[in-house]
């Protein structure tokens, strides 16, 4: 699998387009929000002949959202993501409480994703993993084969997500990352929702939030 990497928007969200030689794609939180950010992300999807299956958010934080718009104007793809997280305000609303105005309404959900769900593109799979508590129905990705998970801002690297925002909940983040992303290999990386990538062990070792 290659793991394309993308930066986006006002608040650094990191992007992921995933694919293999069967040139199918899934994107994790597109946060495209710019037209030159779009246009960077679809001229990299056309260059490569990818064709994308689908389009799954960690959680529904506008800053990872931004971009859902754009996928399915362009791609007719609708997002997947947790039932839990339609809990919490819209898109809209979001994003005026941190001074943003955003004027069209989100794209809902093709289908819902639950913990221990499959995902499959090509010759790859994700098994989606509860990690609530940044949000009340975050999700994790995790392929096995490829030895990563992607975290949204459930982990990131020495830290977790904050617990201040909309249903958040410190003691159930911590109780979910515990019990399903240390749980996994030692060797796995960690690819989170902003910052830079990490691994299971670099996080039993040296995050404070997680000592035992």
């Amino acid at each position: 699998m290659q793991i394309k990497i993308f930066e986006f928007n006002m608040v650094f969200v990191n992007t992921y387009l995933l694919y293999d030689e069967t040139k199918e794609a899934v994107i994790i939180d597109c946060g495209a929000f710019t037209e030159k950010e779009c246009n960077r992300l679809k001229e990299y999807i056309t260059s490569g002949k990818l064709k994308i299956k689908h389009v799954l958010n960690t959680h529904l934080h506008f800053d990872h959202v931004l971009g859902n718009r754009f996928i399915y104007l362009n791609y007719g793809l609708k997002p997947q993501y947790s039932e839990q997280e339609d809990r919490m305000p819209n898109l809209k609303i979001q994003a005026a409480s941190f001074g943003l105005r955003i004027d069209y309404e989100p794209v809902r959900a093709e289908n819902f994703i639950n913990g221990d769900d499959y995902i499959h593109f090509g010759n790859t799979t994700l098994k989606a993993l509860p990690t609530p508590g940044h949000s009340p129905g975050s999700l994790s990705f995790y392929c096995e084969k490829d030895h990563c998970v992607f975290t949204g801002d459930a982990l990131f690297r020495h830290d977790i997500g904050r617990t201040d925002l909309w249903e958040g909940d410190k003691t159930t983040l911590i109780h979910a990352i515990r019990n399903h992303l240390l749980t996994l290999p030692e060797n796995t990386v960690i690819f989170p929702g902003h910052g830079p990538t990490s691994t299971v062990m670099e996080e039993k070792q040296h995050n404070i939030y997680l000592r035992i």
